[in-house]
């Protein structure tokens, strides 16, 4: 890989990749029946809830996210919240009179909300419900296992409620070799597979190991490769082994 040609990739990168989620980079897996769900709820325009829960790296937040990106993209008002969101970004209850038809809030982690955060959740998914504002909510378990008020779990239930399951292997290498082809390089099956078998398996490390191996290979103007890879993360820890 010359010089020039390093260049040239590093420019379409910065023009073409973007690493915003989006519901087309959703990688199904066994996550079918949610991927319907969300996808009919973001389709109306009378509201309606929906709550994903599963374990870490199974997709909820790449769903809110993409979800509320899409929504955006089609002129309509949304809004994603997490629990580390600052009280000034929560809406009013009265703004949904403005919000409009189709319009999508989307709250996250709501495992993690705190009391105030609790009781503006609860007075939110009521606003939502009465302006058919459609209301898309995450967590880590059912509804009826998390640490909430029980008013709140209640409203979580209200709607579908359906758990996501990581996926396996296959689905991972599919995510990576996608994302690889997105930034304008190949993802050899050995090093996909040599990722996978000897690094953090979740999805959130591996895309970040991806990345750091893609902007060494850049630098160093060499192609992606198993030994590159050793190379970068000997450079970066002498004493860092990948898992046997």
């Amino acid at each position: 890989m010359g010089l020039e040609h390093s260049a040239s990739r590093q420019l379409l990168l910065a023009l073409q990749w973007d690493d915003a989620p989006t519901l087309e980079g959703f990688e199904l897996g066994e996550n079918g029946l949610a991927f319907e769900a969300l996808s009919k709820l973001l389709a109306s325009r009378d509201g309606g809830a929906l709550y994903l829960w599963g374990p870490p790296a199974s997709g909820k937040s790449h769903l809110l996210r993409a979800a509320c990106r899409s929504v955006q993209q089609a002129g309509r008002w949304a809004l994603h919240l997490t629990p580390q969101s600052p009280p000034s970004h929560w809406p009013a209850l009265d703004a949904f009179t403005r919000f409009g038809a189709g319009a999508l809030l989307a709250v996250d982690d709501v495992q993690a909300c705190a009391a105030w955060q609790q009781n503006l959740l609860f007075g939110l998914f009521n606003a939502a419900r009465q302006f058919n504002v459609a209301f898309l909510a995450a967590g880590n378990a059912p509804p009826a296992q998390l640490e909430l008020r029980a008013d709140v779990r209640t409203r979580l239930a209200w709607g579908l409620a359906l758990g996501l399951a990581p996926l396996d292997d296959d689905g991972k290498q599919r995510v990576l070799q996608r994302m690889a082809a997105a930034r304008g390089f190949d993802l050899r099956e050995d090093l996909s597979r040599y990722i996978l078998n000897h690094h953090a398996r979740d999805m959130a490390s591996l895309v970040g190991l991806v990345s750091r191996l893609d902007a060494y290979a850049l630098q160093h103007a060499r192609p992606t490769s198993i030994p590159l890879l050793k190379s970068m993360l000997a450079q970066a820890d002498p004493d860092l082994h990948p898992k046997p």
